[in-house]
């Protein structure tokens, strides 16, 4: 991050610490370089993840959905909306609408399975930007998450 001449030390200090501006620093590198492979799908990568989240929960319930994916609610909606549209989703009959259950649509798996060339390339692009250590570490910090309960399956 480049410096102006009156920058305070404050911003200094978490300009250059700051662990929450580097993960999201890194978090909008890494999904611009899966949003490229996945743009000829008609894919973004945090519609990828909303669809392999549901494939592992079927049925997915919207708010396990947010916790697993850290998501607000009114986020997955709009998202879930859209991804219906697409017919990549279903959404159950249940009567409270926060409540309704997601399916995959057959349309919606076949997408999965279509795009895991763009994303294996992703990833290989994301390995090689990070390094196998960032790479390793990184899983292991989700993966430590995970069994803390913080978040995930």
């Amino acid at each position: 991050m480049s410096r102006t001449k009156d920058t305070t030390p404050a911003a200094e200090l978490i300009a250059g610490e700051c662990l929450g501006v580097r993960v999201r620093t890194l978090n909008r590198a890494v999904t611009a370089l899966y949003d490229e492979a996945l743009r000829p799908h008609g894919l973004r990568a945090g519609q990828l993840n909303l669809l392999v989240a549901v494939a592992r929960m079927e049925p997915a319930k919207p708010n396990d959905l947010c916790r697993f994916l850290r998501m607000e609610k009114s986020t997955l909606s709009r998202d879930v909306e859209l991804m219906r549209r697409k017919g990549w989703l279903e959404v159950g009959d249940s009567g409270d609408k926060r409540t309704r259950p997601l399916k995959l649509s057959a349309e919606g798996r076949a997408l999965i399975e279509l795009v895991v060339p763009a994303w294996r390339h992703a990833q290989e692009r994301v390995r090689a930007m990070l390094g196998g250590d960032v790479t390793a570490f990184l899983g292991r910090a989700v993966d430590r998450l995970w069994k803390d309960g913080a978040t995930g399956p």
